[in-house]
């Protein structure tokens, strides 16, 4: 990790103790310790589901592409790419670089990085389209509801995804840009390892040039399968289904149980947070908002916020811990790049 994202996700930390002050640190710690393990249990259960779901859809793609690994690396360098995206401000793109380089190093065929990262791209634009269905069905609600902060989230999360999905597709079958992004990819690697990149710009340029083949080739055919395209969009769905209701289990380990459809407009507002947070992770800035979209449905505050601590307990510290293990045994650093043993 870099240094100098330390001070940030101190900062993001300290804003999660701050809301938890206003919340009420008593109430708060009254409602952790009486929460139902079995409930929470099953929150667990859900994530973990949610994370099966996404490794068993990009093996889909992985398939297609003649990419031969094992369900164990797949799922490996998932927990990875959660890991360097949950430490990524912004859209999250951390973690796509270090998956691409744990599945090529890992795979038993010989597979090319554009190969593996025409998978892992076909695997993000496809979430796009649970998320657009579900945020759709979310800002119904949120009209007949009448409240006007969900709705003015809800409104940047739709159109941010808009943009995420343009740039991603415009980068996908644009020969000039998929070649600026992995150049842009090359010198990260090269500045955090100035020595293994000398003199090698002219072998760099012809692979960069091969990868960007193997990539429009690879996402051409992913793109036209239609048994593929159902396998995945299953499995997106079924990402999002777990993920909803993990929230679900988490308010009725508080004891206050809570419509699907009222997480579901909480969730998929709080999506735009992570695109557009400075913060890794969007660390401090998720909990805070989250927690004032519930109480704009009427929901105390200490439950709002335990709920919402709770929650992102298990959907982010808790996979970030195992993917920040993973990476530091295999030896992933950020940028992608792996240390020689």
């Amino acid at each position: 990790m870099k240094k100098k994202r330390i001070p940030m996700i101190v900062l993001g930390i300290l804003l999660i103790f701050a809301l938890i002050w206003w919340a009420g640190i008593d109430e708060t710690i009254r409602l952790v310790r009486g929460a139902d393990i079995n409930y929470l249990l099953l929150a667990l259960v859900m994530q973990l589901l949610a994370t099966l779901a996404w490794a068993l859809r990009w093996r889909v793609f992985l398939k297609k592409a003649g990419v031969e690994i094992g369900f164990g690396q797949i799922l490996i360098a998932t927990f990875i790419g959660v890991f360097f995206n949950n430490i990524t401000p912004g859209a999250r793109a951390g973690g796509e670089p270090a998956r691409m380089v744990v599945i090529s190093k890992k795979a038993k065929s010989k597979s090319g990085y554009g190969q593996v990262f025409a998978t892992i791209m076909a695997d993000r634009i496809l979430d796009v389209i649970p998320v657009m269905v579900f945020t759709f069905i979310a800002f119904k609600y949120a009209l007949s509801l009448k409240i006007h902060i969900l709705l003015l989230v809800l409104s940047i999360s739709t159109v941010s995804l808009m943009i995420i999905l343009t740039v991603s597709i415009l980068l996908s079958f644009n020969e000039k840009l998929a070649m600026k992004f992995l150049k842009w990819i090359i010198g990260i690697l090269k500045r955090v390892f100035p020595k293994k990149f000398e003199n090698i710009e002219e072998k760099l340029e012809e692979k960069l040039k091969k990868s960007i083949f193997e990539f429009r080739e690879t996402l051409m055919e992913l793109s036209t399968d239609k048994v593929v395209l159902i396998k995945t969009l299953f499995y997106s769905f079924a990402v999002w289904g777990f993920m909803i209701l993990r929230t679900y289990f988490v308010f009725e380990s508080i004891g206050y149980p809570l419509e699907l459809y009222k997480i579901l407009m909480v969730q998929m507002a709080g999506i735009a947070l992570g695109m557009i947070s400075i913060l890794p992770g969007g660390i401090g800035i998720t909990e805070t908002v989250n927690s004032a979209l519930y109480l704009s449905l009427s929901i105390n505050k200490s439950l709002a916020v335990t709920a919402t601590v709770i929650d992102r307990f298990i959907s982010f510290w808790l996979p970030s811990i195992a993917g920040g293990a993973l990476s530091i045994y295999l030896g992933v650093k950020s940028g992608g790049t792996k240390e020689k043993s």
